[in-house]
Parts: C-alpha cells; sequence; structure tokens
C-alpha cells in the first residue's frame, strides 16, 4: 500500500513539473526560455522573441523615413593583432545574421543570413541599454527628469533608504551605482541567471526582483558593468514620464525618427514592464537610424531630439575607471555607450551573443552588425578592429 502512494506522489509530481515546465496553458513556457541558447535553434530564437517572452509592440512611424542606397562592396579583409584577416572569415565565425554600413546617411552594404531578411525583428541583447539611455537624454531635455545628480529614490520612492536609493540617474548611466551584482552569464549561480530564474521561472516582477540588492561600494566611484542598474534607470523614466518605456520610445524615438518597421519590447510579464536591459527587437535599418542619430549629434532632419551636448557626454566621460582597463581592456564606458581603446572619435553599442552599433564619427560611417555568436566575449576586441576595417576599407575607396 505505502508502495503504491509513493508510486502515485511521485507521479502527481512529475505531472505538476511537467506543468509547470511546459505550461500548455501559456504561449510563454520556461521550457522555450531554457532553450532560448540552445545551438540549433539560437539564430532563430533572436528573431522570433516575442514567441518566448511576452513583448509589446513597438509600431513603425506614420512618416517612415527610407535611407538612400548606394551598394558597394564590402571591403575584403581588417588588421587584429598585426596580421591581415579575411572580412568574410570573421562574419562567418561569429554567426553573423546581419550587417549594414551606413555613410552620411545613405546605405553602402546590407546583407543578411542565418534566415533573417530586412523585416526580420533582430533581437539587441544589450543594445537596448543605449536606447534607454537615450530616452532619459530626451526626459531630461523635456524637464521630466530635472537634473541627472538627482538620486533614484526621488523618482521611485520605493528604493528610499535602499542602496539603489542612493544611486543618482548618472550613477546608473555611468554602471556606477555602487549596488553588489554579479553579470556572469556563464555561471548557473550567478546573480544575472538568478535574476532569470526569479522573474521567468517564479514570475517575480522585474521591479521587485532588483529592488533590494545590496551596496557594495559607494555610489558614483567605480564601473562595475551590469544589467539591473539599466533596468533601475527604466524604472526612473516610467515614473518620470508616467508612461511605459516602449510608449515613451514609440513618441519620442520611432515617430520623429521614421522607424519603417514592426518591432517590440519583451515584457517580464504579460501587461509587465519592460526588460530595459534587453530585449528590445527591430529591424537593421532601424537600428541603423539609432545610430545616425548619435553621428549626428541628436538632431534628425532639422530637429534636436537630444540635449546639444547629450552625445558628447555620452561618448567621452572624463572619468579615469570609465576609460578602458577598468572594467575590460579593450573598452571603456560613457552613458550606457562603449568606447574602444585608444578611441578616435569612435562609441559603439553592444549586446552579448554579438549585437553592435559602431559609430565612427570621423568618416561619417554606422555600422549595425546582428549575429548568434556563442564567442561574444573574447570576440570583442576582434570585433572593433573588424569594425575599423571596414571603415578603413570605405575611406581608402574614396
Amino acid at each position: 500500500m505505502r508502495t503504491k502512494v509513493l508510486l502515485a506522489s511521485l507521479a502527481l509530481f512529475l505531472i505538476l513539473l511537467a506543468a509547470f515546465v511546459f505550461r500548455p496553458w501559456s504561449p510563454w513556457s520556461p521550457w522555450k526560455m531554457l532553450k532560448l541558447f540552445s545551438p540549433e535553434v539560437r539564430a532563430s530564437n533572436f528573431q522570433h522573441m516575442d514567441g518566448i517572452f511576452p513583448s509589446r509592440p513597438l509600431h513603425r512611424s506614420t512618416q517612415p523615413y527610407v535611407f538612400a542606397m548606394y551598394p558597394q562592396s564590402l571591403p575584403s579583409s581588417y588588421v587584429f593583432n598585426g596580421k591581415q584577416l579575411p572580412l568574410e572569415a570573421f562574419m562567418e565565425k561569429t554567426s553573423t545574421t546581419g550587417l549594414m554600413v551606413l555613410h552620411k546617411g545613405a546605405i553602402l552594404h546590407e546583407e543578411y543570413r542565418r534566415g533573417a531578411s530586412a523585416t526580420s525583428t533582430l533581437t539587441s541583447w544589450s543594445v537596448a541599454k543605449s536606447v534607454v539611455a537615450t530616452l532619459v537624454g530626451i526626459a531630461h531635455k523635456e524637464g521630466k527628469i530635472a537634473s541627472l545628480d538627482d538620486k533614484a529614490s526621488k523618482y521611485i520612492p520605493e528604493l528610499a533608504g535602499k542602496a539603489y536609493g542612493e544611486a543618482s540617474i548618472k550613477d546608473l548611466l555611468r554602471m556606477a551605482s555602487g549596488v553588489k551584482f554579479d553579470e556572469n552569464y556563464a555561471s548557473l549561480t550567478s546573480d544575472i541567471r538568478r535574476l532569470f530564474y526569479k522573474v521567468f521561472l517564479l514570475g517575480r516582477p522585474i521591479d521587485e526582483a532588483v529592488m533590494n540588492l545590496p551596496a557594495e561600494d559607494p555610489p558614483g566611484t567605480k564601473f562595475h558593468y551590469k544589467s539591473v542598474d539599466s533596468q533601475v534607470l527604466a524604472w526612473v523614466l516610467r515614473n518620470a514620464t508616467g508612461q511605459s518605456v516602449t510608449q515613451y520610445a514609440q513618441e519620442k524615438l520611432w515617430q520623429p525618427l521614421g522607424m519603417q518597421d514592426e518591432g517590440f519590447w519583451n515584457l517580464d510579464h504579460p501587461d509587465g514592464n519592460e526588460l530595459a536591459y534587453c530585449c528590445l527587437n527591430i529591424t537593421l535599418r532601424d537600428y541603423a537610424k539609432l545610430g545616425q542619430l548619435y553621428l549626428q549629434k541628436g538632431e534628425w532632419q532639422g530637429r534636436q531630439l537630444l540635449p546639444a551636448d547629450w552625445v558628447q557626454e555620452s561618448t567621452k566621460r572624463p572619468e579615469p575607471w570609465l576609460t578602458a582597463g577598468h572594467g575590460y581592456p579593450e573598452r571603456g564606458y560613457g552613458y550606457h555607450w562603449w568606447v574602444p581603446k585608444d578611441p578616435d572619435q569612435e562609441f559603439f553599442a553592444n549586446g552579448i551573443w554579438g549585437q553592435h552599433i559602431f559609430v565612427d564619427e570621423k568618416s561619417g560611417i554606422v555600422i549595425v552588425k546582428t549575429s548568434a555568436d556563442p564567442d561574444f566575449q573574447k570576440n570583442t576586441a576582434e570585433m572593433i578592429a573588424f569594425m575599423r576595417g571596414i571603415v578603413k576599407g570605405y575611406a581608402q575607396a574614396r
């Protein structure tokens, strides 16, 4: 009798576990989420994130802007560690899904791989952080955020007395909140992994999952890259504007920039909040408009969308602890934009698995690359050389 009860209990447990993992009543199951990075489906998943996480739509502008096209062949090579290397080999080894090159606002090169196309919604990963910072700049210009020196708790009363409440908006923009958080994607027990489990397996709202993290340093004294700083920054933005991140982006960026394709931003829950540290999903040509906006110092078709000094402040920081070598050897940081080592008027947005918007102010070139690269971390320095090789190749051809 006891054996039958144990077997029945085990069977019930397995049924409940299967129901929890697969959730047949929901289109967003933990099983799909856990399979997100599986090699055989990774590139496809990165083009169809609305089938894995809930999302909120970003609609094309009522006045779409279409880049002029002057197609030219890509340069054939770049230099890395003193060696001349073929561009095509890097594209292949980094599992490239899309590449676009603009020069002075016209498309020189556009290509898609691994099932992607011109209308594919390609996921951003941490490139979304640069978009959140851009929206903060707009909110600051409009006076909805009074000062970047304001503490987060001014806009989020729930953070009063907590580590995040003591960080200023400028601290959050510079990834200098002083909050303790482990961003190691390789470890199954890191804080970034635990955040994923809390939100998507246990169903906790993302705000609740990040608000009680402890301090490890005084705010504003040390660069420590962590996605939760961007999530709290988005919380500030939501409260300051009274709109969701997607709604504010739709009005202040998507419409004026003439975004020409439908997109979406993934959420923590249906009708919840945006995963602001990642998970924007738009087309390659609409990512290129964000890079072009920064190349043009925040001006678009005669209208200054960003504060006049925002791009300068975001990409040319004076703090020594934001330079290359204070976190990553090949790059430094700004306001949610990266700056390569020994910069020559260059900066870039960067996301895991190889998502990039690279801006070269000197040449007037913007490069967008999306990928499904499992070796994205070790390939970062070479990616910078690859981007510089494209810039140099086109410059020499002119």
